[in-house]
């Protein structure tokens, strides 16, 4: 059980003491006045400033892991009588977030981690649904850093890395399949030449399993920012569809204003366009981030959460109609004539010359388009994935690699 009320929690970097988060009438953090060279705690909030007032919400960079959809109320399952507030959410993510950030009571002892598990045994589950219940109920209390809606937990393989160094993704059951359908984007994408984080799909399909990709080789933790925090947005603690707000345009912008180099600019290009040919339309503005050790040292973060989301159908209210979403999640371009309609060729050349600095787009939706065939050949015969769910895969990348042959013609 944590405090009833939390009012103040220590804020560590990389497990060494960085400042104070403190919630009164507002939150406010406090970096350490001791040490002028210490890393920052967000992009945006850089330690030559020592004293940040956020107002009424989390700040952004602290705001991005907390726990929310499928894994919250699991949290307050496991918690019945235990209030939750963002300030308990962090001190149960504990040091376990996504990024460098952790957060513990001023005189709590370390949460300790659950036992490592054998990655190898994960993926040859028979039975996946149950295997995720067992790891929910064994690191619930340590594995809380990732925020989605998509049924996840973080779970611990390395015991050199005292942070949960994977993610275990399960499909829902209003979205059959997910596991598999997100496997396939992500091996597309890795044919395709896009950088992405490990990953694979257990025996009978269920699970997926992905390496984090915010721990360097020694254990290291680098800082994550997604495009929501970069752009100063309080997701959680506002409109629970803040995230579907804004463009790509927008975020490339934000990007530059971080001074992302141009290498990182032509690599956020591959990921706009490879949403838009397999029809992801859940490309959000969570979706999207960087990785850093400093101002100094900004980088791209692989892809990740990309999945076919047109080949499921939703209802707008319950008894409704069920609709097919055709739409992405953000506008492609910023201002009144931006829209979510899927880009046809010129408009996603047009993107990537203009907006992301690419000398020759088309080069890299041909890519693309070969990365997507690839992978539909390579997991024809794959028995994880259910013949049905492939072919619903295949019918709906059609488009893509069709406006791949439009962006051939168009130049």
């Amino acid at each position: 059980m944590l405090p009833e009320r939390i009012r103040l929690l220590d804020v560590d970097i990389n497990g060494l003491h960085s400042g104070q988060l403190v919630q009164a009438s507002t939150y406010t953090f406090d970096y350490r006045r001791d040490d002028p060279a210490q890393p920052s705690v967000s992009l945006l909030m850089p330690p030559g400033t020592l004293h940040f007032d956020g107002g009424g919400a989390l700040f952004p960079a602290m705001d991005m892991n907390l726990p929310e959809g499928y894994l919250f109320m699991q949290i307050r399952q496991f918690f019945p009588k235990q209030t939750i507030t963002p300030m308990h959410l962090l001190a149960l993510m504990g040091d376990n977030g996504i990024g460098r950030l952790g957060y513990r009571l001023a005189d709590a002892p370390a949460i300790k981690a659950g036992a490592v598990v054998n990655k190898a045994e994960l993926l040859a589950s028979g039975n996946g649904p149950a295997l995720f219940q067992e790891l929910m109920r064994a690191f619930l209390s340590t594995g809380a850093g990732i925020s989605g809606v998509q049924p996840k937990i973080m779970v611990p393989d390395k015991a050199t890395i005292p942070v949960p160094t994977l993610i275990i993704k399960m499909a829902a059951d209003r979205y059959p399949g997910l596991s598999a359908n997100e496997f396939m984007c992500l091996y597309a994408a890795r044919e395709a030449g896009i950088q992405v984080a490990p990953v694979d799909l257990s025996e009978d399909g269920s699970l997926l399993v992905i390496e984090r990709f915010d721990i360097a080789a020694d254990g290291t933790r680098l800082g994550f920012e997604d495009a929501a925090s970069l752009m100063g947005q309080h997701v959680r603690d506002t409109l629970s569809d803040r995230k579907y707000h804004g463009s790509y345009e927008r975020i490339a912008t934000a990007l530059k204003l971080i001074n992302l180099s141009a290498t990182e600019l032509a690599r956020f290009f591959e990921q706009v366009a490879f949403s838009a040919m397999v029809h992801n339309g859940d490309g959000h503005l969570k979706n999207f981030g960087v990785l850093y050790t400093g101002v100094d040292d900004i980088r791209l973060a692989p892809m990740f959460d990309v999945v076919t989301t047109s080949i499921y159908k939703y209802q707008r209210f319950d008894g409704g109609p069920e609709l097919e979403d055709h739409t992405m999640a953000l506008k492609l371009f910023a201002g009144p004539k931006g829209s979510k309609i899927y880009p046809y060729a010129k408009e996603l050349l047009d993107f990537g010359r203009r907006v992301c600095g690419v000398s020759d787009p088309a080069a890299v939706i041909q890519r693309i388009a070969q990365g997507m065939t690839q992978a539909l050949a390579k997991c024809r015969a794959d028995r994880r994935i259910a013949a049905p769910l492939y072919e619903q895969m295949r019918v709906a990348w059609e488009s893509g690699l069709g406006l791949a042959k439009e962006a051939a013609r168009a130049g």
